[in-house]
């Protein structure tokens, strides 16, 4: 069995929020204490870990080296305990609820309409979207930093950690500048001769072309990357660069810059946009909620 030190959790609710806040005045409001009582709590708390876990330097209290090794443990563990505690409660969206997205910018756009029918319909509820700074950021997902990852994979795939939803499939396109590339059919050779700008939102060096590319034992020249999707387009306009990107973004903005979209001439995968969320927050009646919204609107169930 765990042998779990014997320590009051309030200590420890004390410690989190101190360590958040850097003030004993603000960490006794936020715990509804008096700051008498604020300082005993930590004076026991100091005396129980046998660190003096913060020191007082210009009116704010800094944390020592040892309090800073606590806190990557204890601070995303009782976010896991509250999460359980409030799973017993059921969800009610009039109340006040925020949720964290992290999102591609074209996969935050393909969200948009969504976000704006749930905002308007449910006053209370708040979203944050943030930069999706990696694929799947597991971890993240795990300690609760984030409630859900729209994301896009090109092939099936299992995770013993992740649950996923499968939104939609697309297939990609090519863009062009109707001044500088002819409007006919795109060939193989076209495609090869030209130069590409490369969309890598993880910073990568290839993409699903060159990886299509590459089996077929051909390479095309990238002479420019970006990790923004939906700026891209603006970089073909006025050169004879080629970007291939997804249809259903590019089809919308074209004509609007100018541009040709083209059928490429080798057969991409289709791409998969997901909804990603902690395996272990099933049951969770928030995330739950958030899920069968989005079912609803989307037509997915």
């Amino acid at each position: 069995m765990m042998d779990i030190p014997n320590i009051d959790l309030n200590l420890l609710k004390l410690f989190a929020v101190l360590y958040e806040t850097g003030s004993v005045t603000q960490t006794a409001q936020q715990l509804h204490m008096s700051q008498s009582a604020c300082s005993h709590a930590l004076t026991r708390l100091r005396e129980r870990l046998s660190d003096e876990l913060f020191v007082r330097v210009n009116n704010q209290m800094l944390a020592t080296n040892y309090a800073h090794l606590l806190a990557k443990e204890v601070l995303p563990a009782l976010k896991v305990i509250t999460q359980g505690l409030n799973q017993s409660k059921e969800f009610d969206p009039s109340d006040a609820h925020h949720f964290t997205i992290a999102a591609t910018d074209y996969t935050a756009w393909c969200l948009k309409p969504f976000l704006n029918s749930l905002l308007k319909r449910f006053s209370n509820i708040s979203v944050q979207v943030i930069q999706l700074e990696q694929r799947l950021p597991i971890q993240a997902l795990k300690d609760l930093k984030l409630d859900i990852v729209c994301g896009f994979a090109h092939q099936k795939e299992k995770s013993e950690s992740l649950a996923q939803l499968n939104w939609f499939e697309g297939k990609y396109v090519t863009l062009s500048c109707q001044q500088h590339v002819p409007t006919y059919k795109l060939t193989m050779q076209m495609f090869l001769a030209r130069p590409h700008v490369l969309i890598a939102p993880w910073n990568e060096t290839r993409g699903i072309v060159d990886k299509t590319l590459a089996q077929h034992k051909k390479s095309r020249r990238i002479i420019l990357s970006t990790p923004h999707m939906l700026s891209a387009p603006v970089c073909v306009q006025n050169t004879e660069w080629l970007l291939t990107m997804p249809a259903k973004y590019a089809t919308e903005i074209a004509p609007n810059l100018g541009l040709t979209v083209h059928p490429p001439p080798l057969k991409i995968p289709n791409y998969h946009v997901k909804l990603y969320w902690y395996r272990t927050r099933q049951q969770d009646p928030k995330l739950h909620w958030f899920i069968e919204q989005f079912k609803d609107f989307h037509d997915l169930s």
